[in-house]
């Protein structure tokens, strides 16, 4: 990688490092379900899906390894919690299944449209790298549209359930596409096709579409503290509580294109801004590398 110039390497090493903290850290939540799925097949579907994330993680690290001479443990494993630059919604703990497979969607969403978009990046080892995550990735999306399909159609509570988790996962999504270090440099030597601005508008359309395809409601709220918010695909906002409360965090569709405003729970991750969940599991995660950086097995 020595022919690689400064400014293309600082470019490329904030961007590697987003979507390999975002496929080990949504890996390791996968993984938390194994011994705990409702039952057998998907106790070994989300095993299979973690397995594949942190592998995933594993290749861009590897990338990245070439360009600052670390390992890809050590740029895995060797650091502060705050140096993660994972979107949140990766670090939020399971809750229950509803959550879950409302982020699984999402997440899956988001991590099509941005393999598609560096399939066409400058730097051709990236390139490759999402050319082939891409076949893998399409069998994560089809396991959660399997589950979509079969909540969608089945009794209210589990419509309603799923409806929840939705709106609270969406607020969080919203993180996968906050703008990293040096992206317009990355833009500018085509490293990074698309601007993360141009990629949250292509999820908020695929995911709006493919979700009121299940007759659920894409639906938005910020906190439980703030008035919920009912985003449709004309682009209608309806509030439901506290009307003359400070306007939170909103989006809707205008005239063919989203508007996303305010600073969402979501927010922060490509800066090292965390939730507290995320202390307990870099812990974790980290545990056996702090201890023992050397080992082999």
């Amino acid at each position: 990688m020595t022919n690689l110039s400064p400014a293309f390497k600082e470019s490329l090493e904030p961007l590697l490092l987003a979507i390999a903290d975002d496929e080990l850290i949504m890996g390791h939540r996968h993984s938390e379900w194994t011994g705990w799925a409702p039952h057998i097949e998907e106790d070994i579907a989300f095993s299979s899906i973690a397995q594949d994330e942190i592998g995933h993680a594993n290749l861009f690290y590897t990338l990245l390894s070439g360009v600052i001479d670390k390992s890809p443990d050590e740029i895995a494993l060797a650091r502060q919690s705050s140096e993660y630059r994972h979107a949140i919604i990766c670090e939020r703990p399971n809750r229950d299944w509803a959550y879950t497979l409302a982020r699984h969607f999402l997440y899956d969403t988001a991590e099509r449209i941005r393999l598609e978009s560096l399939r066409a990046s400058a730097y051709k080892p990236l390139a490759d790298v999402a050319d082939k995550l891409l076949r893998e990735e399409r069998y994560h999306e089809l396991h959660a549209e399997a589950w979509f399909s079969r909540l969608s159609s089945g009794p209210m509570e589990g419509r309603h359930e799923l409806t929840v988790a939705l709106s609270e996962a969406l607020s969080d999504a919203i993180g996968l596409f906050e703008i990293i270090d040096s992206e317009q440099v990355a833009l500018e030597y085509s490293i990074l096709p698309e601007s993360n601005e141009d990629l949250l508008q292509k999820f908020l359309s695929d995911a709006s579409e493919r979700i009121e395809s299940y007759g659920l409601p894409f639906q938005l709220s910020p906190s439980e503290s703030e008035g919920e918010f009912l985003a449709t695909s004309s682009g209608e906002m309806i509030e439901g509580s506290d009307e003359q409360a400070a306007a939170p965090p909103a989006i809707a569709e205008a005239e063919g294109k989203w508007q996303v405003t305010g600073e969402f729970a979501g927010m922060g991750g490509r800066r090292g801004k965390h939730s507290p969940e995320f202390d307990e599991l870099w812990d974790d995660l980290t545990k056996t590398y702090r201890e023992e950086p050397t080992a082999t097995w």
